[in-house]
């Protein structure tokens, strides 16, 4: 195909994914086409693979049909920026379904975006911090994961290259700075909110890297023979490192109102409510919630407006019945 057809094939493919079904003439009046050139794009996508359903008639039209095979995708500048976003917050919050393949295709989606495009996802990568920094050494600061940086690893990872890393340090005379680093990256496996990096340090032997203290990460061009970790599983290897994870905490609240009105208040702070029954039989929500420290879980609870009560935590309600001490003595009650 010419550029123009090949250009004016790809905008038609662009429209048929943005709704369920397109007239004909609608469709050909966007593209500023008679329908018979219409009809020949039609052919010309279905000839690349896209399943294309036509449905005859007066009211007759185009619409993207589901087949066995994955055929490319063209995504708006907005649609990749937002799909290069929610991979991005997704790795960098280490949330359940986050993986490697999440990072690989962050990658790849990337490696294409136009110039102005990744400048406006550095902007958003640069609000995305972690939103647990237990266990960061007193002035060290938490830095923002940095899905170019978790791409390159990625990238690595899969294609056995050699990174050249530069590496905050945390601890001693020289916290505060960067190290530079040269890695044979192995693996990346998240824990808890965080990822780390397993590879083997050039200068170091087999080192666990934060991945979020990775500063920079530039690849060589050098590749090396494919490394397997020390007891061959990446996920045993960083929990022989890092010790047992911390305890996870975890209670149910019921609260004394309807889900509707729970959600309408608190959506934006949590989602993980479920409908109730209160003792009186009038509607209710359980909300669920879990942290390493039963002081976040307290905390969260400054945002009920209703009454609630802890249906299965001892432990916070310890914890609250002492802040509800405190509290009172406070405000000279």
């Amino acid at each position: 195909m010419e550029s123009t057809s090949v250009e004016r094939a790809f905008r038609l493919l662009e429209l048929l994914q943005t709704r369920r079904s397109w007239p004909g003439a609608e469709l050909a009046e966007r593209l500023g086409i008679p329908g018979r050139t219409l009809r020949r794009d039609i052919e010309r996508l279905r000839g690349l693979g896209y399943r294309i359903a036509a449905q005859r008639g007066p009211v007759g039209g185009y619409r993207l049909a589901t087949g066995s095979d994955l055929p490319p995708l063209v995504f708006t500048a907005d649609e990749a920026l937002a799909l290069a976003a929610a991979l991005a917050s997704s790795a960098a919050n280490g949330s359940a379904g986050a993986s490697e393949l999440a990072l690989t295709a962050l990658a790849k989606i990337e490696q294409v975006l136009p110039a102005s495009i990744t400048r406006r996802m550095r902007a958003l990568r640069s609000s995305m911090t972690l939103g647990d920094a237990a266990g960061m050494t007193p002035g060290a600061y938490p830095a923002p994961l940095d899905a170019g940086v978790l791409g390159v690893l990625a990238l690595a990872c899969r294609d056995s290259e050699q990174v050249r890393l530069r590496y905050m340090n945390t601890v001693g005379t020289e916290a505060g700075t960067d190290s530079v680093r040269r890695i044979e990256p192995v693996a990346l496996v998240p824990r808890g909110s965080r990822w780390y990096l397993i590879g083997r340090d050039l200068d170091r032997g087999w080192r666990v890297l934060r991945a979020d203290r990775i500063t920079r990460a530039d690849p060589t061009g050098l590749r090396f023979p494919t490394r397997t970790v020390p007891g061959g599983d990446p996920a045993a290897f960083l929990a022989a490192q890092l010790g047992a994870p911390p305890r996870q905490h975890a209670a149910t609240i019921l609260i004394h109102a309807p889900i509707d009105q729970v959600q309408a208040y608190m959506g934006g702070f949590a989602t993980d409510f479920s409908p109730a029954v209160l003792p009186s039989g009038e509607p209710g929500t359980h909300w669920r919630i879990a942290d390493t420290r039963l002081e976040m879980l307290a905390g969260g609870l400054l945002w009920v407006r209703w009454p609630f009560e802890v249906v299965d935590s001892p432990e916070l309600v310890a914890l609250l019945r002492d802040r509800a001490a405190a509290f009172a003595a406070a405000t000279g009650s």
